[in-house]
């Protein structure tokens, strides 16, 4: 493959000295995530589920919100807890609903916003004038609202209470809500920033739920964390610090979850032995955020807090059937932006694509594949009528949010990150120029760049120090994710001793390679590498980048070579 190898910086000889007791492979890797004192190292081998978590009433408003909450709770009053319609927004909103109904409150509903009917995310003016109307004495945003300067104001005249729990950039201004407890504002005393929604939701209910006396809330508390692993994992937020802690207790919840709608959603996606963070990224929350995505999130959620056998049973089969069909269309939707596109030259530093009818739910994840496969920013369009409803995902080495604001005059309204982004231009001529000004913003800042994707290598290491205590303690890593990805291996001037083709197309290849530091081959695995290394034969010399872990078959175990990247040596 053609990438750029980016290797760790090696620890010195002072650093080794400090930890002799560390396996100097497994002191790299933990240098490598900035974990350099005992403390922090111990923290991150061992979490502990209440010593490495922060009081949620460091919060610096979180007594103002349970306060709050707890009035509208005794007084009987209407009570909106509006979130998102991703799985954060959904785990979070089932969450905060619970922990509610726990304390006693009489009058709670969920409003999670439409993707497909123009709301969009977080609060819109048309869903707070409907709360007005209904008589809502407090709503509680979860995954949302640090933007909602308008809609607060706008609910607030009326009479309502705002409390926002959000874990999203906030702009140049704050709205004027009766809580804020988003850990990302200014002066904001909490000291762990990278929460997700669901996260920062968690940190309520645990105010809330600690200060009720009334009962003992430690277990409910625990078995919450299955939603809390589920939203965190799927916002890809760091998996360090408290959301590594949070996680790594979740996987323990949902393991033996006690959700009939989780139970039937994992048997239901046929997953087999433990769950992990792969579980939830690529098996669970994909069929959470279907719901959002070809339909309505109320579908999700509904699954999450049901306790009726048949509706989780039909739910669950409903999110694999939409999950499914979300599938199908999105193949089409990238095998479609394909045919438009063509093959990238160095100088399409930008890729776009759009198509009439394509769905706003589904543009993102296109999106995501063209900059995945061409390693560069993509924007994909859906048309609907004269507006074009879009979402970019792009590089680390550009700013998408960036480069839209210096294209806003064309656009209609826009929102997002670094490397995500959601637009809405209304007008072909304003798309037109929008297409011509983006292409200006992305080739200046690209200008000289190699697009081509960096591969972060965590250490260079010989074949015999890829061991079974190396496996061991690479265990004590897990859960990983963002921030903790699974570690990635050098090993250089290895000699091809077999190379066997595999697999039923003959897409994978499989080879045995060796070097001076171990008698015999070890067999490694190119998955979906066939064409790329038909160049290399028995007896070549390569060096290869890859990822070890446990292969069990049959009553055997044995340790397992995965290549990521594999160069002949000349």
């Amino acid at each position: 493959m053609n990438m750029k190898w980016k290797i760790a910086e090696k620890i010195d000889q002072d650093f080794k000295d400090k930890f002799p007791e560390i396996n100097a492979v497994v002191l790299q890797l933990l240098y490598n995530r900035g974990l350099r004192d005992q403390d922090g190292i111990d923290r991150f081998l061992g979490p502990d589920y209440l010593a490495d978590q922060h009081d949620p009433y460091e919060f610096n408003q979180m007594k103002k919100a349970v306060q709050l909450i707890g009035e509208a709770i005794d007084s009987r009053g209407k009570i909106v807890i509006y979130g998102d319609y991703d799985a954060d927004g959904v785990s979070a909103s089932a969450l905060m609903y619970l922990v509610l109904k726990r304390l006693g409150a009489s009058d709670v509903r969920v409003y999670i916003p439409s993707r497909l009917n123009g709301e969009g995310y977080g609060m819109n003016a048309n869903a707070v004038k409907e709360l007005i109307k209904a008589n809502t004495h407090l709503i509680i945003t979860v995954d949302c609202g640090i933007t909602a300067i308008a809609e607060v104001k706008t609910a607030q005249a009326a009479g309502i209470k705002v409390v926002i729990t959000d874990h999203h950039l906030p702009g140049n201004e704050l709205p004027g809500a009766d809580a804020l407890i988003v850990p990302t504002v200014k002066n904001e005393q909490y000291p762990f920033k990278k929460l997700a929604g669901v996260g920062v939701a968690f940190k309520l209910a645990q105010a809330l739920l600690r200060s009720d006396k009334s009962q003992n809330n430690e277990s409910f508390e625990k078995w919450l964390l299955d939603l809390v692993a589920i939203g965190t994992v799927a916002d890809i937020v760091p998996l360090l610090g408290e959301n590594r802690t949070l996680v790594k207790w979740g996987l323990l919840v949902l393991n033996k979850t006690q959700r009939l709608g989780l139970r039937e959603l994992i048997a239901g996606a046929a997953i087999k032995g433990q769950l992990g963070t792969y579980s939830i990224g690529y098996q669970l929350a994909p069929r959470i955020n279907a719901a959002g995505r070809m339909d309505h999130a109320n579908t999700a959620y509904q699954l999450l807090i049901t306790d009726n056998e048949a509706e989780a049973l039909a739910i669950a089969n409903d999110l694999n059937q939409k999950n499914y069909g979300r599938q199908k269309a999105t193949d089409e939707m990238i095998k479609i932006s394909l045919e438009q596109i063509g093959q990238p030259t160095d100088d399409d530093k930008i890729l776009f694509s759009q198509y009439d009818g394509w769905s706003a739910g589904l543009v993102g994840l296109a999106a995501g594949k063209l900059a995945d496969k061409f390693h560069r920013p993509a924007i994909v369009f859906g048309k609907l009528g004269d507006k074009y409803v879009g979402s970019g995902r792009s590089i680390e080495e550009f700013n998408i949010m960036a480069g839209l604001e210096q294209c806003a005059a064309y656009l209609a309204e826009f929102g997002g990150h670094e490397q995500a982004c959601g637009l809405t231009i209304v007008g072909a001529d304003n798309y037109e120029k929008f297409i011509k000004q983006m292409e200006k913003v992305v080739a200046k800042k690209l200008t000289g760049v190699a697009l081509i994707p960096s591969l972060e290598i965590e250490a260079v290491i010989k074949l015999n120090q890829a061991n079974w205590d190396l496996i061991d303690s690479l265990e004590k890593f897990e859960p990983f994710g963002q921030g903790n990805q699974q570690p990635v291996f050098l090993t250089q001037d290895m000699e091809v001793l077999d190379k066997a083709v595999i697999g039923s197309s003959g897409q994978h290849l499989r080879f045995s390679l060796k070097d001076d530091s171990v008698e015999s081959g070890k067999k490694f695995l190119a998955f979906n590498q066939a064409a790329e290394c038909v160049h290399i034969n028995l007896g070549d010399k390569v060096e290869a980048v890859y990822k070890i872990s446990i292969n069990e078959w049959n009553g055997n175990r044995e340790i397992e070579f995965k290549v990521v990247d594999l160069r002949k040596v000349e």
